[in-house]
């Protein structure tokens, strides 16, 4: 059995500050969370699991999280933000014209699915149906997804002969295909080499641009 990290007074012990150890034991949980809803599934794992795989005891379990959907949910943002941050950083070129940025930003993201697959699996499917708190959390990270690609697309579109369109809409419809677009190969195993994956989405997003009239260079 190990040593309690705190003296009776809730003192330092071993070196570490209380704070600190549990933050590290936070991380732990949150790592063999990751692996265990990555690759067994969200609803195949019990905190019981996690608690082995991250050498934790389970009442050090609930200092950091209520239940095992409070950790899916630390999880979940976790992996989307790795997925949001490679985006970001894709598109950070100003100097690029916007072909390039998209394609760099969409071959970041799907490099990042196909490195780990772990990531699509939490990120896509164990997220889905769970409960209202977490559908709420997949819906936040989706409009996060949108409004990264309204910065970056907006100033580029022309949409005088198209009044009634609504610009957010029309993002959440590219960023819904781009989403169905990795969903599928995800499925498939990976079936497409990635290049032609990323040709598809671009041509998908080049599509759009061009009908509504997209300004500025276009590669």
């Amino acid at each position: 059995m190990n040593a309690p990290d705190l003296d009776a007074d809730g003192r330092r012990y071993r070196g570490a500050a209380p704070g600190q150890r549990q933050r590290e034991r936070r991380a732990r949980l949150v790592e063999a969370a990751t692996e265990a809803f990555g690759t067994e599934g969200y609803r195949a794992t019990t905190v019981t699991t996690i608690c082995g795989t991250a050498g934790v005891g389970k009442r050090y379990f609930y200092e950091s999280f209520t239940d095992s959907e409070d950790l899916l949910l630390e999880v979940y943002r976790e992996v989307t933000a790795r997925m949001l941050e490679a985006i970001h950083v894709g598109m950070g070129d100003v100097e690029a014209d916007l072909d390039t940025r998209v394609r760099v930003a969409l071959t970041a993201y799907f490099q990042l699915i196909a490195d780990d697959p772990r990531v699509p699996r939490i990120a896509f499917f164990e997220i889905l149906g769970v409960s209202p708190a977490v559908d709420h959390a997949y819906h936040d990270v989706l409009d996060a997804l949108v409004d990264i690609c309204l910065a970056l697309i907006t100033p580029h579109l022309d949409l005088t002969d198209h009044p009634s369109v609504s610009v957010r809409m029309l993002i959440l419809g590219l960023v819904g295909a781009i989403l169905i677009i990795a969903q599928k190969w995800v499925l498939s195993g990976y079936r497409e080499p990635l290049p032609e994956v990323v040709d598809s989405a671009c041509l998908v997003v080049g599509a759009v641009l061009a009908r509504i009239g997209s300004t500025g260079e276009q590669g």
